[in-house]
């Protein structure tokens, strides 16, 4: 079950990871801890793989290459 939690991890998910991990520890080495909540967000991001592009909401759509592209029609203006 763990192998599969840890196969679709790339080298952003592992940073934004490491980011919050030491924005946590440093947040509570200081007492600022609106900054530990911010840095917990972080952690979280990664550990679920949630975010802004995780859905895949913001990918560019496929292009249908069945679609003839050649054939173009003008229309003339007088």
């Amino acid at each position: 079950m763990l192998e599969n939690k840890f196969r679709s991890w790339n080298f952003l998910r592992i940073l934004r990871l490491a980011m919050g991990i030491f924005l946590v520890i440093e947040a509570v080495k200081s007492g600022m801890w609106f900054l530990v909540f911010v840095g917990v967000v972080f952690v979280a991001m990664p550990l679920l793989n949630i975010g802004c592009c995780a859905t895949g909401n913001y990918s560019i759509p496929k292009q249908n290459s069945e679609k003839a592209v050649d054939e173009v029609e003008y229309e003339e203006l007088k």
